[in-house]
């Protein structure tokens, strides 16, 4: 209920109060009235004895019964108001009446009847004030009219004795005035102690409501927290509807740090909340989202055991609907969901475990290429706990010798010449056996080492690529959480340094992913490396978004096509046309290209012929460790020239296989 203003609330406690009291005084007043009337009815004449008395009674009868009504009424303060002016009129009147008619029997009685005659008015008159405590002013017209007459005729008296009894009148009418006012003035403290005591504990119980709304609710998206899903399982698991399963979605958006990174904290805020309002639209009355903290977010849907279809059409629709672009700002941002599903019972018995389970899946479908969704198996448990075991074994051994750089040759398609390398990773374990790149990249980007590892790495190629011929360039591939560093370029060229190896030596290749999730940082560390000599490749064109705007947005000197448009350009029409297009637009903007993943006679003789200059792939060699490119370039830096034959590659490549294992 809401609370009436202060003004009002006094109000209507006044009402409250005279309700109670004013059906008292009159009670009072007519006990008075017939005693008063009983007194005198000997020595007055009729109409005054009994007439007034009569007529009086009436009128207090009346607004008695008027004011008993009201009891049961619940006035508002507009009609509180109305009723409170009527008592003050029939106060005033009635103390007249009952004045006058007191001064009148007083000037008819003889000395001692007019004294009991006086006590009778000046008694009734001060039930009536006190009775009126919470309306003083209807007090004070009662004392001033009821009981002034009479003590005015005792003053007035020629007796001592009526005197002194006037005077005494007087006296108690002045401390009962002074009664009212502090009685009046207590009211009003108590009222006002009581409205604080009362805002003060809406204030709490308001204080608490929002605080068990933070506690259950996610103030940034208004969605449900983590805390409010907890108790949404334990309650389910606990009184499991039957014939129901209980899926629990676990989302987690892709590409969310990009946005946050290249437009601020703000903006991220404001696509948090558009996700929420999409994903609730999604679900509707299907199930209930929550936010679980970050980019994290969850829902739950009780379906039937046969409704699997609805489960994945849910988990179809929100792939779907939440890789369409979100425009916030003006600027449309294009994100993605990763999701992992887990049911009570068929996938797990407790909360804990369905929330794991969900969270394993969610994990799988992001080492799948996310923007999917996929469901909780058995096997995916086993693999988490190899890659517990991988990254327990990668962290103890980073620092060691059994992370080492694999070098492939790039050669110069026109004459057959290596003219550099790319430098790869290799990790072999203490028991001899390798981990392929594939399994163990991805594990060290997650743990943020890659840094750490690329560093580590490049002080080996400084030291082996000291050996080489001068013009043998390394190129070296950046990931893209790498330029999250503000210090990368620092950190690189300190390497540089300490080994006092030539910067134009190196070539720097990056990958359009790393452009778009921070194209500022990306910008300024490869500016930073730029004026120094080092070169710069953009890897796997191609196979990103907007690439001629990345081509624009750095100073790059190479263009290096992916594998995936070079494997079948010498028999597919279409990535015939696509490669001759990429390598047009590389030669407009002067710059040289690299294609990568050759590994036929045929493919090489293509890419000559539509002018790429340099290629590497396994017709040319495999990865080699340092030794064996030693060796390799101690022999004859000509793979073949001008055109390496299909015979030579192939031994070559055997060669060269042979000798890595």
């Amino acid at each position: 209920m809401r609370r009436a203003p202060p003004s009002d609330e006094f109000l209507l406690e006044q009402y409250v109060t005279l309700r109670r009291q004013i059906p008292l005084m009159y009670a009072l007043m007519f006990i008075n009235v017939l005693f008063l009337g009983f007194e005198s009815f000997r020595d007055v004449p009729l109409g005054m004895s009994f007439g007034i008395p009569t007529l009086v009674s009436i009128a207090i009868i009346v607004r008695a019964a008027l004011w008993v009504r009201r009891r049961s009424i619940s006035a508002a303060p507009r009609d509180v108001q109305r009723y409170l002016r009527g008592t003050v009129i029939s106060a005033a009147v009635l103390s007249i009446v009952f004045g006058v008619w007191g001064s009148l029997l007083f000037s008819e009685a003889d000395a001692m009847r007019s004294v009991s005659i006086s006590f009778y008015v000046f008694v009734g008159a001060i039930s009536c004030c006190f009775c009126l405590q919470a309306l003083p002013l209807a007090g004070y017209v009662v004392l001033l009219f009821g009981v002034m007459p009479v003590t005015i005729r005792l003053m007035i008296s020629s007796e001592w004795s009526l005197f002194s009894v006037g005077a005494n009148f007087l006296i108690v009418a002045l401390l009962i005035l002074r009664t009212l006012s502090t009685s009046h003035a207590g009211f009003k403290e108590v009222l006002q102690s009581r409205s604080d005591m009362l805002a003060e504990q809406e204030r709490a119980r308001a204080a608490e409501l929002k605080a068990q709304e933070l506690a259950y609710r996610d103030p940034l998206t208004g969605l449900d927290n983590r805390r409010a899903l907890s108790e949404r399982l334990d309650a389910s698991l606990a009184r499991p509807a039957r014939g129901t399963q209980l899926y629990l979605f676990m989302l987690d958006l892709d590409l969310f740090k990009g946005v946050n990174d290249a437009y601020g904290h703000g903006a991220g805020d404001r696509l948090l909340q558009a996700v929420a309002n999409r994903l609730t639209a999604i679900v509707g009355t299907l199930g209930v989202p929550y936010r679980l903290g970050g980019d994290e977010f969850a829902v739950t849907m009780e379906l039937s055991k046969k409704a699997q279809r609805a489960a994945v059409a849910m988990a179809d629709r929100l792939v779907r609907e939440m890789a369409a672009p979100f425009v916030i700002d003006h600027f449309s941002h294009h994100i993605s969901a990763s999701i992992g599903i887990s049911r009570y019972p068929a996938d797990a018995a407790t909360r804990e475990a369905l929330m794991q389970h969900a969270d394993i899946a969610m994990y799988n479908a992001k080492s799948l290429g996310r923007s999917r969704h996929s469901a909780f198996e058995p096997r995916m448990g086993e693999e988490l706990a190899a890659r517990a075991v991988l990254e327990r074994e990668m962290r103890a051994e980073i620092r060691t010798d059994a992370f080492h750089p694999f070098y492939q040759p790039i050669v110069d398609l026109a004459s057959g010449r290596i003219v550099g390398f790319e430098m790869l990773a290799r990790w072999t374990r203490a028991d001899g056996s390798t981990v392929d790149p594939g399994r163990f990249i991805p594990v060290i980007e997650q743990c943020g080492l890659i840094g750490d590892l690329m560093l580590k790495l490049l002080e080996q190629v400084c030291i082996d690529a000291a050996r080489w011929p001068a013009g043998l360039t390394i190129a070296i591939n950046v990931s893209p959480i790498q330029f999250r560093d503000p210090w990368l370029s620092e950190k690189i060229l300190a390497v540089f340094t300490r080994h006092g190896f030539p910067p134009p030596r190196i070539s720097l290749e990056i990958t359009e992913n790393a452009l778009i999730s921070d194209p500022a940082a990306a910008q300024r560390i490869v500016e930073s490396l730029k004026n120094q000599g080092v070169s710069l490749s953009l890897d796997d064109f191609g196979t990103g978004y907007s690439s001629i705007q990345h081509l624009r947005m750095l100073p790059f000197d190479k263009l290096k096509i992916d594998r995936s448009f070079v494997v079948n350009v010498d028999t597919d029409e279409s990535a015939h046309r696509m490669v001759s297009a990429m390598i047009r637009l590389a030669e407009s903007l002067q710059l040289s290209v690299i294609a990568e993943g050759v590994e036929t006679d045929s493919v090489r003789a293509t890419l000559h012929d539509l002018g790429c200059r340099e290629a590497q792939g396994y017709l040319f060699g495999a990865p080699l460790a340092a030794c064996d490119a030693d060796e390799l370039l101690g022999r004859d830096q000509t793979v073949t020239a001008p055109f390496v034959t299909e015979e030579a590659a192939t031994d070559i490549s055997s060669l060269l296989l042979g000798r890595t294992g």
